[in-house]
């Protein structure tokens, strides 16, 4: 009997250091896991003191303590800190793998040294889709009553509300398409018997009216009676500017049936204005598959959007509509005088004009118009044209255009100013911008009369050296960006069309208000001037309240983003819009400055290298210094971890045991995070090991004792005879 349970020992000893041999020979193995043998002694169950019979090995268990994180800095070396397994397809069986040290083979995917695939979250490229209709749900409010022909876009005005929407063409190009709803026909308010016809247009990035049709409102219940004429949009290639295929937008306004979107108030509001389509996108699929990286070029992405980090001074003066008109000129005082009837459109009617931009209480700017008319002897009659309006029948409250006379020292040429008219008053409706009548007061204090030869008549030596507006514009339409005297701050930055070519982009501030600033834009390769935009206000704190284009429209979902619409570049780009973003742009007592500018777009391409982050992300970088998730390392976890079958090469398969895999991305849950440029090292402690050893040397060693022992005792007792 005692030789039977020594050999049981000698097993279980040899047994261990089976195991023990294992953990040290692979004391350097990647994700290794050490193992242990345990075990369980044998009785005698029929004896009636449960004689012991040995031991025997129970199961050999694995121990999934972390293992210590080794720094390779090699790009696809991934360590795994928590419970999760590395997911790898091997044929139509899955593994699962503590051990990180991937590679890519010849199509770009990642592989293990195996040359199994790794499993992950892959990324999926959706197809651009046109946009097919819009829904409008909204209120229209009731303002002036205008004539349909009186529509213009440029001029709030001539219509009682405006929309604008981003909607896309099949190539994925963004297009602005603005609505404008104009009152033609009004009964009487508040609201009687009767109805409210509203006039609709479209224009699509600010191109070409598009006829939109007419809806009728019942004016006592403010809801549509006569349902809009024209519910879609035909849109030309030629109109989208990109190439694009023809698109025809629906106009969703509701229907009897199902109710409709749109009714009549007393105030504008906007409940939402929803378009369908889309462009191509990149997005993490939830299933899994093999990580794969696609080497190819990464294409051109258009400018859509340009963020401003500006403070510009609150201390800058803001200017002020003219008042003033200084003239420099020399008029000849040797011409003959004219005696027929001024007309500003026959040339020989007059000697001589000048002519100035003067602006008016709104900042509009307006062609001002001056001409001299030799009479008599050394006096001259001044006309005046605004915008070359000329009416010499007006009557007060409207300027009829005579500035008086001015009458001229014979010996010195120098002007005696009695007779002339100032100030002088342009009405508002001759003005014709919604300003307020616009005064001016022409200083002609520096004109002379000069002697030409008289014995030359048509010899006209009259000359302007200068007319100046002393109080220039609040808010010019343009501006000449090269004379720093029209703005009082710039900044520029590249943006890129959809070729990935590079444009720069200058924009030019301009204080027209107390926290009111004009923003102009010129992009040099199309733009001679500067043109005006819109402008940002900005509240008492100095944060931006609301951005206005010159429509005086904002985003009702984004107040401070100002849209750019209609850039056509000379090379073969499409048509672009983009949108000025001025959150972080504020308004504070300091200088005018640049603290950050920053730019969507970017030019092709090609790909230099991938890393792997610790969200277990795969992330190309580019030669155009963009980076791009081209997917993301699956980690899967067991109920049982023990219950796992080990398989070689730092493989486990799972079994019924184990229970079935719990799939997710790293950081979730218990499957731990992923460190990038290391790998886990083998869990094994070299000194327990060799504790281990010496133990199951001993072990073995006794056991072997007892069976020299038991055979002397056996030999000895066959002996006696």
């Amino acid at each position: 009997m005692s030789l039977n349970i020594a050999l049981t020992g000698i097993n279980a000893s040899n047994t261990e250091l089976s195991v023990v041999s294992d953990n040290i020979a692979n004391a350097n193995t990647t994700g290794f896991k050490k193992a242990r043998a345990e075990f369980g002694d044998l009785v005698n169950a029929m004896s009636r003191d449960s004689n012991g019979l040995g031991v025997r090995l129970q199961r050999l268990s694995q121990t999934f303590t972390q293992g210590s994180i080794e720094d390779t800095g090699r790009t696809f070396d991934m360590a795994i800190t928590g419970e999760g397994f590395f997911v790898l397809q091997n044929g139509n069986e899955i593994n699962y793998s503590r051990a990180g040290s991937f590679n890519t083979d010849t199509d770009g995917f990642i592989i293990n040294s195996q040359a199994q695939n790794v499993q992950g979250y892959t990324v999926q490229v959706s197809d651009d889709v046109a946009t097919t209709s819009v829904e409008y749900r909204l209120t229209l409010a009731h303002g002036l009553s205008n004539a349909a022909s009186s529509f213009d876009a440029n001029d709030p005005l001539t219509y009682n509300n405006m929309t604008s929407v981003d909607v896309f063409d099949s190539n994925g190009f963004v297009h602005d398409l603005k609505s404008y709803f104009l009152l033609t026909t009004s009964t009487s308010t508040p609201p009687a018997a009767g109805n409210n016809t509203w006039q609709i247009y479209h224009k699509i990035d600010g191109g070409a009216i598009i006829d939109g049709g007419a809806v009728t409102f019942d004016n006592a219940t403010g809801l549509v009676s006569t349902a809009p004429t024209i519910t879609s949009l035909s849109i030309s290639s030629a109109d989208l500017g990109t190439n694009a295929d023809p698109m025809t937008v629906n106009l969703n306004f509701g229907s009897p049936t199902t109710g409709w979107n749109i009714d009549q108030g007393s105030v504008f509001n906007i409940a939402s204005l929803t378009p369908n389509g889309s462009q191509s996108a990149r997005t993490t699929k939830d299933i899994i598959g093999d990580l794969w990286i696609d080497s190819s070029t990464m294409q051109p992405k258009m400018t859509g959007q340009v963020d401003l980090g500006i403070n510009l001074n609150a201390m800058e003066a803001a200017p002020v509509p003219t008042t003033i008109v200084d003239y420099t000129v020399n008029l000849d005082g040797s011409l003959t005088a004219i005696a027929a009837a001024f007309d500003p459109t026959d040339p020989t009617t007059y000697h001589h004009s000048n002519l100035s931009q003067v602006y008016d209480s709104l900042g509009i700017n307006h062609s001002f118009q001056s001409y001299f008319v030799k009479t008599a002897a050394d006096d001259w009659s001044v006309y005046y044209t605004l915008d070359g309006q000329y009416d010499a029948a007006a009557t007060t409250p409207n300027f009829n255009g005579d500035g008086g006379n001015i009458t001229f020292d014979a010996t010195t040429g120098a002007p005696t100013l009695t007779t002339v008219n100032t100030p002088i008053t342009f009405s508002a409706a001759q003005v014709g911008s919604g300003a307020t009548a616009l005064t001016i007061v022409p200083d002609f204090s520096n004109v002379l009369q000069i002697i030409g030869d008289t014995t030359i008549a048509t010899d006209n030596l009259s000359a302007t050296i200068n007319v100046l507006a002393t109080s220039t514009s609040a808010d010019p339409a343009t501006i000449d960006a090269t004379d720093a005297n029209n703005f009082d701050y710039s900044t520029s930055l590249a943006i890129y069309d959809s070729l990935g070519i590079s444009h720069t982009l200058n924009l030019y501030f301009r204080k027209t208000a107390d926290n009111t600033w004009s923003i102009y834009k010129q992009i040099p390769e199309i733009d001679s001037i500067a043109e005006r935009v819109g402008r940002i206000t900005f509240d008492s704190r100095g944060m931006p309240v609301e951005a206005k284009d010159n429509g005086e429209y904002t985003d009702p979902n984004s107040p401070t983003t100002l849209k750019i619409v209609g850039i056509n570049f000379p090379n073969g780009a499409g048509r672009q819009n983009f949108e000025l973003n001025f959150a972080d742009t504020t308004q504070f007592d300091s200088e005018s400055i640049t603290n950050s500018l920053g730019q969507d777009g970017y030019t092709m391409g090609n790909l230099s290298r991938v890393d792997a982050d610790e969200s277990g992300n795969i992330v190309a970088s580019y030669s155009n210094g963009k980076m791009q998730i081209m997917g993301q390392v699956a980690l899967a976890r067991f109920a049982n971890i023990q219950g796992l079958k080990r398989i070689g090469d730092n493989n486990w398969i799972e079994t019924q045991d184990s229970g079935v895999p719990i799939t997710g991305k790293p950081g979730n849950g218990t499957l731990g995070q992923v460190i990038a440029g290391a790998l886990e090292g083998s869990n094994v402690e070299l000194t327990k090991e060799l504790v281990d050893m010496i133990s199951a040397q001993r072990s073995f060693q006794a056991n072997a004792q007892v069976i020299n022992t038991t055979g002397t005792l056996y030999q000895a007792i066959l002996n006696i005879r």
